[in-house]
């Protein structure tokens, strides 16, 4: 009996060993799966970022040449149909056609260098994004072919917002979403409410136009995916909601775990 006992002892630890080790050895694969899905995500930031500092410089060298290149050539032929204008009156209906066709240009240049143009390094995030939604509201003014859409910012302190490439991601993605609604919504309203709570920051971009066809924010749809890479990248979630009412765009971005 002592013996039996004993084996049943033996056979019980055995037992007890044996799952004890798997569950040891599955919690280390668990582990270890979690360690290289970190590092798969640590690797793929990094060159969604070396790919984001690449074209930041791209973006810097296009606007500078835009800037010393076709914009002061067009502002060279703007003087000159301005001297004609006042000295061909002969021409004068043609001459005024040309220079509204240059004026027009020449505004639309200079938005194109100054949205590729980064000057985070100069500035703060609340200055870029105020003068970001007043830019939409003076070309708004400028080109209102559609309509005036009147833009509006609400912001909370972003002081302790240090880091410079999540300030690129942010200025991106809104800027994006601000070219979208001016461009194809169709609103006379537009808002950007950004609201920062426990270590997150909330983005809400609301708009009262026409809303998105099915097609326009898919997953792969064009217009959104650099954001929502952005998003990812930073680690964070997108939800859009849109129907012929209008189009809200919520992003939700942790802002302790965007190393």
């Amino acid at each position: 009996m002592i013996y039996f006992m004993a084996m049943v002892v033996v056979i019980l630890l055995l037992v007890v060993a044996i799952v004890l080790y798997a569950f040891l050895h599955q919690k280390k694969l668990v582990l270890l799966r979690i360690r290289l899905s970190e590092e798969a995500l640590l690797k793929q930031q990094d060159i969604f970022d070396a790919l984001q500092e690449g074209q930041e410089q791209e973006r810097a060298r296009l606007s500078q040449e835009i800037h010393d290149g076709v914009a002061a050539k067009l502002s060279g032929l703007k003087m000159a149909l301005e001297y004609l204008n006042l000295n061909a009156r002969e021409h004068h209906e043609l001459i005024a056609k040309i220079f509204t066709g240059v004026t027009e240009s020449l505004d639309e240049v200079r938005e194109i260098s100054h949205n590729l143009q980064p000057y985070f390094f100069n500035n703060s995030i609340e200055r870029l994004l105020a003068d970001l939604v007043e830019q939409h509201n003076t070309t708004g003014k400028q080109h209102n072919t559609t309509g005036k859409c009147s833009f509006s910012l609400s912001m909370d302190p972003m002081e302790s917002l240090q880091e410079e490439h999540l300030k690129l991601h942010i200025y991106r993605i809104i800027s994006e979403l601000l070219n979208n609604i001016r461009k194809h919504a169709q609103a006379d309203q537009a808002s950007v409410q950004i609201n920062i709570e426990s270590g997150a920051m909330t983005i809400v971009v609301e708009d009262n136009g026409i809303g998105m066809a099915d097609d326009q924010h898919r997953l792969d749809s064009i217009g959104l995916k650099n954001i929502r890479n952005r998003v990812k990248v930073c680690k964070g979630n997108i939800d859009i909601e849109s129907s012929d009412q209008g189009t809200t765009v919520i992003i939700e971005l942790p802002l302790n775990n965007t190393e």
